[in-house]
């Protein structure tokens, strides 16, 4: 009843609207591999349920089960061809894979002996997948790998286990069902625990494809205790929806966006007049200052510390992170107002850093417990929710042709339908929480973890009587540090920190 409502809301949306022009899918399941020792469950299922969804979400697609590397290669060139020039162009593949030396193999079906010759016999590569998506040159190319089962011929001595992490060009996404060197759950059910993942997620209305796979990634984690967590490269430009009805801009940043293209003094001065401690404050008053040709002083920042000055100058204000057009010399002249608000002796880069780490001590802090709560709540409303809806379905089953039980069967599809509206409330809550949260613990690692001095953390006395919300502050505090371990030993773009947070809740 849910996906009838969701689907029903996506027709009427798209028909104010322009279909796409292009949206191109190629799914590649293999399971019935030559060698039946490394037969696989749900490679067929998976291509199967995400053929259905696309092409629900107005998608081309192809779905080839069980493929040698002629077949494969031979799907490619029909992708690259229909594909060209297309709003979207995917490429799904579910099956053995295996990382040997820099690349990665998609494994045929027929591969016939534990070599490398072999696999490269048998396999299409990476790097050929990425080429026939770059010969499409698609706005947005995606590579969807649900395919580190196992490496198949460890015995062998072949290979690395699981995949090793490939970036695509600008404009490119690259999923992987689990991080580099792990390995994924086939799945005990109809699909994979990735693709059951994606398939409950790639047709909510209004997700940018980049916060889609961070609900992927979510419920994976927590679907596995942690041991699998999906991974994403990307160098996306702008935002792209998978499913009609993408929520309108902020109207603050939506404003903004209209100031910084008419980039007038007028114009900024009314985003102040109507945000007067809007985010883009400073930015704005800064840029006011610029046109009118105010003199201001560029502070004395060396190139080398322009990347943590910048960070800090987040923590404070001074910058929205990931703003549009932040310049060098930007970067000086918030440094420069930064320093006239300072006592004498206090103006430096390093007093500039600390303030950024006590900021960030701060920030991190108040996020873990908003981050907690955002996923409390919406664990707690998806529970209620399936059990609404398997409340409903017995209903519906028993008395559904029940004249009596109409009115009673109808209430209850309405308290469903609520409940689905509540629980994507949460679940957009939670989306704004985690990724400012995983920005946040990125650039404090990155930036900002050397000036963490003993001052900077929180300490409390053992024998002084803490309070409820003391004690719960001091074990947030206590969980942001946890976590910028954690990245201290992980690549970039690690989630190791929800995994842990899920393991805690």
């Amino acid at each position: 009843m849910r996906l009838l409502c969701l689907t029903l809301a996506l027709v009427l949306l798209n028909a104010a609207q322009a279909v796409a022009d292009g949206r191109v899918a190629l799914l590649i399941g293999n399971a019935s591999y030559t060698n039946h020792d490394f037969a696989l469950t749900n490679p067929g299922n998976d291509v199967r349920a995400l053929d259905d969804a696309l092409r629900r979400l107005n998608f081309e697609v192809r779905s080839v089960i069980d493929l040698s590397r002629e077949e494969m290669m031979a799907s490619l060139d029909w992708l690259s061809e229909t594909a060209r020039d297309a709003d979207i162009a995917m490429v799904f593949f579910a099956g053995h894979s295996i990382q040997v030396g820099s690349e990665n193999y998609a494994i045929g079906v027929d591969l016939a002996g534990l070599s490398a010759p072999a696999v490269a016999r048998s396999s299409i590569t990476m790097t050929e997948i990425r080429a026939a998506l770059e010969e499409a040159d698609a706005d947005l190319s995606m590579i969807v790998l649900d395919a580190c089962r196992n490496n198949p011929l460890g015995d062998a001595e072949i290979g690395e286990v699981g995949l090793s992490a490939v970036t695509g060009g600008v404009g490119t996404l690259v999923a992987y069902s689990t991080d580099p060197g792990n390995v994924a759950a086939d799945g005990i059910g109809d699909n994979s625990t990735f693709t059951a993942a994606l398939l409950d997620h790639i047709e909510t209305p209004g997700l940018d494809v980049r916060i889609m796979f961070g609900r992927v990634r979510q419920e994976v984690v927590r679907d596995t205790g942690g041991q699998q967590i999906p991974w994403v490269e990307e160098a996306v430009i702008g935002e792209h929806y998978l499913a009609r009805g993408a929520p309108p801009l902020d109207t603050e940043l939506r404003i903004w966006r209209e100031v910084v293209e008419a980039g007038t003094v007028d114009d900024y001065q009314g985003y102040l007049k109507e945000f007067p401690e809007g985010l883009y404050k400073i930015m704005a008053e800064l840029r006011i200052d610029d046109l009118r040709g105010v003199p201001l002083e560029a502070g004395d920042l060396a190139d080398e510390d322009l990347p943590q000055a910048t960070a800090a100058l987040e923590m404070l204000g001074y910058f929205v992170p990931n703003a549009p057009a932040t310049s060098d010399e930007e970067v000086r002249r918030a440094f420069a107002r930064w320093r006239g608000t300072q006592p004498a002796g206090g103006r430096t880069f390093d007093a500039l850093m600390r303030e950024g780490a006590r900021t960030a001590t701060f920030l991190g802090t108040y996020t873990v417990s908003v981050v907690r709560s955002d996923l409390a709540r919406h664990t707690l409303i998806q529970e209620q929710l399936r059990i609404a809806e398997e409340n409903l379905a017995v209903a519906e089953a028993d008395f559904g042709d029940t004249p009596e039980a109409r009115d009673v069967l109808a209430d209850m599809r309405r308290q469903v339908g609520e409940i689905g509206e509540i629980g994507q409330r949460t679940a957009a809550s939670l989306d704004s929480s985690r990724t400012y949260y995983n920005d946040l613990v990125e650039q404090t690692d990155r930036h900002l973890v050397a000036y963490m001095s003993d001052e900077a953390q929180p300490r409390f006395a053992a024998s002084r009587a803490l309070s409820g919300t003391s004690s719960r502050a001091l074990a947030d505090a206590r969980t942001f540090y946890r976590h910028l371990e954690l990245m201290r030993d992980a690549p970039d773009g690690s989630y190791a920190w929800l995994a842990a947070m899920m393991e805690e809740n």
